[in-house]
């Protein structure tokens, strides 16, 4: 659930950076060949377009907000899984601009893709710093 509204309701352009392409959703390409991966990743693509009705669900974890800036996690689960978004354990890492209207979709991950030792804030702020750093000027 986002703490600050988003301004307005209009549709946001959605994209996948090519780290998540590369190293995540490769490994989801493999794990459920045929439509059935094609199906989810549209669906999150179009979720992902009407955020603000994201905005208010239990599906949507923001971590950071500023200046019209959020970065924030969001719950999906892949189709005939059968599972809830959030009992499935995927998530996608997001950043919105609400000035330009647009997403990108920076991780796309399993609980199972985490190193053990780590938690998954630590992951997640340490693929922020080693990838991500032109994202992460927005919150400063």
């Amino acid at each position: 659930m986002f703490t600050n509204l988003l301004p307005d309701d209009e549709p946001y352009l959605v994209y996948i950076e090519p780290y998540a392409q590369r190293h995540f959703i490769k490994r989801f390409e493999k794990d459920y060949p045929g439509k059935r991966w094609m199906v989810t990743l549209d669906s999150i693509r179009e979720d992902l377009k009407r955020v603000r009705a994201l905005a208010r669900t239990s599906q949507v974890d923001e971590l950071r907000y500023a200046n019209g800036f959020w970065l924030f996690k969001y719950d999906f689960s892949v189709a005939l899984s059968k599972k809830s978004p959030k009992a499935s354990g995927n998530r996608c890492l997001v950043f919105l601009d609400s000035s330009t209207h647009q997403l990108r979709i920076l991780l796309l991950y399993g609980k199972d893709d985490l190193p053990k030792q780590i938690s998954e804030s630590e992951y997640l702020r340490q693929v922020m710093e080693e990838q991500y750093r032109v994202y992460l000027k927005y919150f400063l």
